[in-house]
C-alpha cells in the first residue's frame, strides 16, 4: 500500500501557530509582493485596451452606471426595473443593477475618476486578482493550521502553490481583461474574505476580536452577495471546510456558521424581488429562476442541467489543459441522460466525487486527503449556481470556472505536497515537486501572457473567437462590428451576411449591415436591407436607429424631402439621437441651409465631441454669416 512521510509533531494551537516565523507579517508581505508582482507581469501591460462586447452593454451605453441617482433604486423599484426596457435598452440591464449594485458602485466610481477610458477599470481588477491571490494563500493557511498539523513548511508549500497556479492561469484572463466580468472577481475577492475572517476567529485571543471578526465575516457575505450571485455558496463552503478540514463534529460546525447560514435567503429572496417589479404581482416561481434566461427560445430547466454537465467536465479540462480558450464558444443543448457526452461526463462527476471520498477514508489522519475531498466538493458546490441551478442565456462562459477553480487548484497543490512526501519517493521529490509546480506556474503564466495578447484589439478577439465558434451568428456579427469600428467595411459585410445566413431572425445584424452599406454608398441595399429588417420585425419601425438608417438611404437615393422627414421626426421624439442630427446638418448644410444645419451640429458635437463635426459646423456658421453679408 501507499504510504506517507508524516511529521513527527504535536498538534499546535492556533494562537501558538500565530507567532511563528513563517506566518510573520513579513510573510505575508513577502506573499502580496509576489502577487502583485505576477500579476501586473501578466496585466499591466493590457490596460489601454479597449473595452469590448458587454463592457458597451453594462458600462458604457449603460445610463444606469452614469447616474448616482440609480443606486436610490428600492424607492421605486418596479419604475426602476422597467426604465431599461422604455428606453430601448436590454431589461437585463436592471435586473443586473437590482442583483450586483456593490459591483456597479465599484464601476460607478471608476466613472467618476475617468469616465469610460478603460486604464483604471483594468488597474481596478487586476488589483481584484492580486488580492485573490493572497486571500486564497492566508484561506490556505488558516485551514491547515487549525487542523491536525502539518509541517509548517508544507501548509506554506501548499499555500503559495495553489495561489500561485491561480492567479498565474490564463482562464482567468476573462475576469481580469474583460472589465464587466469583475462582478466575478470581486465576488470572489468577497467570498474568500467572508471564509478568511470566518476561520481566523480560533486564532484570536481576544473575545471582543472574535466577535469583531465574526461580524465583519457577515459584512463580508452580505457585499459578495450584492456583487454576485455565486457567493451565495459561501456558508456552505464555510460549514464543509470546518467539518472536513478543520475537524469540528458537523452540528457544531452548522451553529457556529448560524450567522452566514442566515444570510443565505438574500439571493433568492433578491431574485424574486426582481421578477416582481419586472413582471407584477403575478410572479411565479418559474419566472424568477428564469430571470435571466432571456434567449428568444429559451431553455428547458433540464435541459440546461443536464448540459452543464458536460460544460462543468469541460472548464475541468481548460483549468488542467488551457487549451482553445474563448469569449463565446459554441455548445451543443442536450436533452437526454442517455447521450454519450453527457454520459461521459456523470461519469467524470462520480468518479472525482468517488476518488475524493477513497481518499478522505483512506487517509483519515491526514489533513491533506480532507483537503482534496473539501476542494473537489468546493468546485462543484459553488459551479452549480450558474451550472445547474439558474438557466442562463449562454451555455457556457469561461468566466463561471473562476471561483470553482480555486479548490481545484488546492487539491493540485495538496497532490504535489503528498509527492514530496512519499516514502517511494523520497530522494527525488523534495525537488522534484517544487520544480513541477515552478514549471507548471512559469507555463501558466506564457500561457496567460499569449491570452492576453488576443484582446488588444476587438478585431483581434473577435477573430480568435470566430475561428473557434465558426457556427455562431453572434460570433460572425460581433466580427463585423469590429470590423466596422475600425472602418474596414469591406470585410464587415460578409461578416453580417455570414450571420443572417446562419440565424435569419438575427436582427442586429440586418441594422448593423444597413449602417455600413450606408457608409459605403451602396443605398440600394441598404434600404432593401432595412425592408428586409422591417419586414421581419414590424416594431422595428419604432426603432431610432432603423428609422435613420432608411432615412440616409433615402437622400443617397434622391428621396431628399423624404428622408429629411424620416430624420426631423426621429430628433423630435429622441433629441439624443446623435447620427440623425449629424445627417441633418450635413444635408440642410448641402441645400444651401446653413442655419438650418448649425443647431443640428451643436447637439451632435453636444451629445460626443468630434472633431470632424466641430470643423462641418464651423463651415456652416462661416455660409451662415456669408449669407448674411451678402
Amino acid at each position: 500500500s501507499v504510504s506517507f512521510v508524516q511529521p513527527e509533531v504535536a498538534v499546535v494551537a492556533p494562537q501558538e501557530i500565530l507567532s511563528k516565523k513563517s506566518t510573520s507579517w513579513k510573510m505575508y508581505g513577502a506573499v502580496t509582493a509576489l502577487m502583485a508582482g505576477v500579476c501586473a507581469l501578466l496585466y499591466a501591460w493590457t490596460l489601454d485596451f479597449p473595452m469590448v462586447f458587454d463592457d458597451f452593454v453594462y458600462l458604457q451605453t449603460n445610463p444606469l452606471v452614469r447616474d448616482t441617482q440609480s443606486f436610490g433604486y428600492m424607492s421605486d423599484l418596479r419604475e426602476f426595473a422597467t426604465r431599461p426596457a422604455k428606453m430601448g435598452l436590454p431589461p437585463d440591464l436592471a435586473t443586473n443593477f437590482i442583483l450586483r449594485p456593490v459591483a456597479y458602485a465599484t464601476f460607478h466610481l471608476n466613472y467618476l475618476l475617468d469616465a469610460f477610458s478603460p486604464r483604471w477599470y483594468r488597474a481596478a481588477n487586476i488589483v481584484v486578482h492580486a488580492t485573490n491571490g493572497v486571500l486564497m494563500f492566508a484561506l490556505v493557511l488558516l485551514l491547515l493550521g487549525g487542523a491536525k498539523a502539518l509541517p509548517r513548511r508544507s501548509s506554506f508549500f501548499i499555500a503559495l502553490v495553489s495561489s500561485l497556479l491561480f492567479v498565474a492561469h490564463p482562464l482567468a484572463t476573462e475576469s481580469v481583461t474583460y472589465i464587466v466580468q469583475r462582478f466575478t472577481s470581486l465576488g470572489a475577492s468577497f467570498f474568500l474574505a467572508t471564509l478568511c475572517l470566518y476561520f481566523a476567529v480560533p486564532y484570536l485571543q481576544s473575545r471582543g476580536l472574535r466577535w469583531g471578526f465574526r461580524a465583519a465575516a457577515v459584512v463580508s457575505l452580505i457585499l459578495g452577495m450584492l456583487t454576485k450571485e455565486s457567493t451565495f455558496t459561501a456558508p456552505v463552503v464555510a460549514v464543509m471546510l470546518d467539518w472536513l478540514v478543520v475537524r469540528k463534529p458537523l452540528l457544531k460546525s452548522l451553529k457556529h456558521a448560524v450567522p452566514l447560514l442566515l444570510c443565505m435567503p438574500i439571493i433568492p429572496s433578491l431574485v424574486i424581488l426582481a421578477a416582481w417589479a419586472q413582471n407584477g404581482d403575478g410572479v411565479t416561481f418559474a419566472q424568477a429562476v428564469n430571470l435571466t434566461n432571456l434567449n428568444d427560445k429559451p431553455w428547458a430547466h433540464y435541459q440546461y442541467f443536464i448540459t452543464q454537465m458536460t460544460v462543468v467536465v469541460e472548464y475541468l479540462r481548460r483549468l488542467i489543459w488551457p487549451t482553445g480558450l474563448n469569449l463565446d464558444p459554441e455548445w451543443p443543448l442536450y436533452e437526454s441522460l442517455l447521450k454519450s457526452p453527457v454520459l461521459q461526463a456523470l461519469g467524470v462527476i462520480i468518479t472525482m466525487l468517488a476518488a475524493g471520498g477513497w481518499l478522505f477514508k483512506k487517509f483519515r489522519t491526514d489533513v491533506r486527503a480532507a483537503c482534496v475531498l473539501a476542494c473537489v466538493l468546493w468546485y462543484f458546490g459553488t459551479i452549480i449556481v450558474s451550472s445547474g441551478l439558474v438557466p442562463l442565456p449562454d451555455l457556457m462562459a469561461e468566466h463561471r470556472a473562476y471561483l470553482p477553480s480555486i479548490g481545484i487548484f488546492i487539491a493540485i497543490a495538496c497532490f504535489l505536497d503528498w509527492f514530496r512526501s512519499w516514502d517511494g519517493a523520497r530522494r527525488c521529490g523534495q525537488w522534484l515537486a517544487p520544480l513541477a509546480a515552478a514549471t507548471a506556474v512559469v507555463a501558466l503564466c506564457c500561457a496567460t501572457l499569449q491570452r492576453n495578447e488576443v484582446w488588444r484589439t476587438a478585431v483581434s478577439l473577435w477573430q480568435d473567437t470566430n475561428s473557434k465558434s465558426p457556427g455562431s451568428a453572434r460570433v460572425w456579427g460581433n466580427l463585423g462590428a469590429a470590423y466596422t469600428s475600425a472602418e474596414r467595411y469591406d470585410e464587415a459585410i460578409p461578416c453580417y451576411k455570414k450571420a443572417i445566413e446562419i440565424e435569419p431572425q438575427y436582427q442586429t445584424a440586418y441594422l448593423n449591415l444597413a449602417s455600413v452599406l450606408n457608409a459605403k454608398h451602396q443605398s440600394k441595399e441598404a434600404l432593401e436591407t432595412v425592408n428586409r429588417l422591417l419586414a421581419l420585425n414590424k416594431g422595428a419601425e419604432r426603432s431610432p436607429d432603423v428609422q435613420c438608417n432608411r432615412g440616409i438611404a433615402l437622400i443617397e437615393l434622391g428621396r431628399v424631402e423624404e428622408g429629411t422627414q424620416l430624420l426631423s421626426a426621429i430628433v423630435q421624439q429622441k433629441p439624443d439621437h446623435r447620427m440623425s442630427h449629424v445627417v441633418l446638418g450635413m444635408v440642410y448644410s448641402q441645400t444651401n441651409q446653413p442655419r438650418r444645419a448649425i443647431p443640428h451640429y451643436q447637439q451632435a458635437v453636444q451629445l460626443q465631441p468630434d472633431p470632424k463635426i466641430a470643423s462641418l459646423m464651423h463651415a456652416a456658421e462661416v455660409a451662415a454669416h456669408a449669407g448674411e453679408a451678402q
